[in-house]
This record gives C-alpha cells, structure tokens and sequence, in this order.
C-alpha cells in the first residue's frame, strides 16, 4: 500500500442470505445449506481514498452507505474483495454502539476507551475536554440509559473526536442534536480536516457534503454509479433525485426550524424568453423574530449543474430577520434557450447550518438569436 493511502478497496462484495422462514436458516446452520435468496448490499466496490482526503458517501437508504462503512470500520468482515486500513479507525455509525446502557456518560468515556486501547492516563486527560465539548455537565454521572437520542450524539461524537483518530467515518452524525451542537459539531470537522484528517462522511444533506468533502462515491444498490468531484456528482445526484420529485422537500418542513422557506417561485411563469426581466420570489417563515438569517439561490440547468449563484450576503444585505417576502429579479436576463430551475435555502448568521430549502418547478428559456450555449456573453468581432 502506498504510504499516501488510507484506505484501499478491492473488489468489495457483502453477501446476505434471505431465508423464507426460521426453519430454513436452522437447516443452514445445522446443514451448511443455502436455500435462501441471495442479496447483494454491496457489489464489487473499488476505491482508494488519500491521506487528509474527505470523502462523501451519498445515496438512497438501501444503497450500501452502512455497510460500506461497517466493513471500514470492521463491524463486518466482507464476502469476497479486500479492504487495507492504514492508521486508527473511530467510526460514529449508530446511537450508543460501543457504550454500556448501564454506565453513566462518565463510565462510558473510560469504558470505551478501555476498548479501543486508550490507557487510562490519557483518558483522564481527555474527560474534561470530552465532558466540556459534549455540554453534558449536569448529567455525565447519570446512566446513558436515560439519555436522549440527542444527548447520545452529543456524548458519542465528543469521545470520538477528542481520540484524534487518524480516519474518522461519520454516518448521519448532523441528522440528531440540536442546532447549537451541529454548528459545534461542523466546526470540529473542519478544523480537523484542515488539519489534514481523512475523514469519510455519509449523508442525505448534500449542502454540507459540499462543504466538507473533496470527493463524493454515489451508490446505487450496492454498486458504484459515480464518484469524481464533489460539484459534479453531488449535481448529478441532486438532478436523479428532482426527476423523482423526491428532491423538493428534502429537508422537513417542520415549525421546529427556526426559519423555513413557505415557498419560491417563479413569478414569470413556466416559460421565459432570453433577455426579459426573470423574477423569483421566496417567502420566509420565522419562529423567532430575533433569529438573523441569509438566503442563497442559485440558477440550475435541469441536471443539477449550477449557471449562478447569489445570496443576501453576497449582495451586501444585512442579515435577515423575522418572516420575508424577497423578490430577485435578474432584468434583461441572458439565457438561452434549455430547461432551468431555481433552488433557495436558508442558512444561519455563519453559513455553516442550512436551516431549509425549496426549488422551483422547472421553467424553459426560449431565445429569439441565433447563438447556442448556456447564456448569452457579450462580445465583439475585430477582423483587420
């Protein structure tokens, strides 16, 4: 292995036999028969990931994004290919894997790290750093087993970081918690990847797989559909899943979120010609009224690719508060003729927690010239 990877796969197939009923998986241990059905969750995946590397796993639920992470972090031994690891592995793929129900938070951090083969000095180095970070004061010394699902995340991922492993995997660890620890959790992430950490990090918010991969693996039924940049392939995941109608709603439109996008739209209608002023319309819903805000919208071909890309900061605004009707109008437009759509979101004051974000439908550009392209570029022709 060469001594810039850290991970190298080869080949990697994970095979599960479905039996019909308890009686036939008996037969197969009693026997060594294997009359059940056979399911492929992951199907001759091949990928090298770089020291200091940040790769993104993305995918629908059922693709293999779990299992592909099991086997790295040696949860489960695969059917058939290899995987060689080169340094410490610490995985957070599920609440509460590795942590005693019994024990209080407290307990947990020197269980844990007594299985992992910390030794006791540096763990007690490490507690208060753990403890401080978790926010987790008035109830380390309490069993986990009345913790919340929330408190559970905020304890895993504190131990887990405060290691300084040298490949950290992460499975959805932003989908639980509270707004103030998914900022807190961002910006440890980023310093450690800054730091030259190869970090593997799986999940459904493509906004934040941008933000902090440099190369996204898309997985489809247990196969490989794409990985390059993550531009390129979180665009092209973003366009299968609009072809779907599974992409307009992808973050819950809950009263929970400080602030939602109640719509956007086009209020030229569904068809727009090169060169008129083109005006889109997004509508705010604030909980609180004091909570600052910033909207960004980009202009998209139909396949994900982005034309342009603004923001209320961007555009020297001072950060949004309360519940808005914004309207941005682009006059004289110039695209040409294709099929676009426009797509919002809502961020907090630093820009590192997407609060929500809505598309509009598709809309066509037709164009009265004779030019072909994407937009028009203003030009002149000097021939001597």
């Amino acid at each position: 292995m060469q001594d810039d990877i850290a991970i190298d796969i080869r080949n990697l197939t994970k095979r599960y036999i479905l039996y019909k009923n308890p009686v036939e998986r008996l037969k197969n241990i009693l026997f060594r028969s294997e009359n059940g059905d056979v399911f492929s969750a992951l199907d001759g995946i091949t990928l090298s990931v770089k020291r200091g590397e940040s790769l993104g796993i993305i995918g629908e639920n059922g693709a293999g994004k779990s299992t592909l992470l099991r086997i790295l972090s040696n949860v489960l031994t695969p059917s058939e290919g290899s995987v060689v690891v080169n340094g410490r592995v610490l995985s957070i793929l599920e609440l509460g894997v590795g942590l005693h129900p019994e024990f209080s938070g407290r307990e947990n951090i020197f269980f844990y790290g007594d299985i992992l083969g910390f030794s006791r000095d540096f763990l007690r180095s490490k507690v208060d750093e753990i403890i401080d970070f978790s926010e987790l004061d008035k109830f380390i010394d309490k069993p986990i087993k009345t913790y919340s699902s929330g408190m559970l995340m905020r304890l895993s991922f504190s131990i887990i970081t405060s290691f300084n492993p040298d490949i950290l995997i992460l499975d959805e660890v932003l989908a639980v918690g509270d707004l103030h620890f998914q900022r807190k959790s961002l910006n440890r992430i980023l310093e450690y990847k800054k730091n030259g950490m190869t970090i593997l990090f799986c999940s459904h918010d493509t906004y934040h797989i941008r933000m902090l991969c440099d190369r996204v693996l898309w997985l489809k039924e247990g196969k490989e559909k794409l990985s390059g940049s993550a531009d390129t392939v979180v665009s092209e995941y973003e366009s299968y899943q609009m072809n779907k109608d599974e992409y307009t709603e992808s973050i819950p439109q809950d009263s929970s979120l400080p602030v939602r996008i109640s719509s956007v739209a086009l209020l030229n209608g569904a068809t727009v010609k090169s060169g008129e002023d083109m005006t889109f319309e997004i509508q705010t819903t604030a909980v609180n009224e004091n909570t600052p805000y910033h909207i960004m919208f980009s202009v998209k071909l139909k396949d994900g690719r982005g034309v342009y890309v603004t923001g209320s900061h961007l555009a020297g605004r001072e950060k949004l508060l309360g519940s808005k009707t914004v309207r941005i109008i682009f006059p004289n437009n110039q695209l040409l003729s294709g099929v676009f759509y426009g797509h919002a979101r809502v961020f907090d004051e630093t820009g590192l927690i997407l609060y929500n974000e809505k598309v509009t439908g598709f809309f066509n550009m037709i164009k009265d010239t004779q030019e072909f392209g994407i937009c028009f570029m203003e030009n002149r022709w000097e021939i001597d």
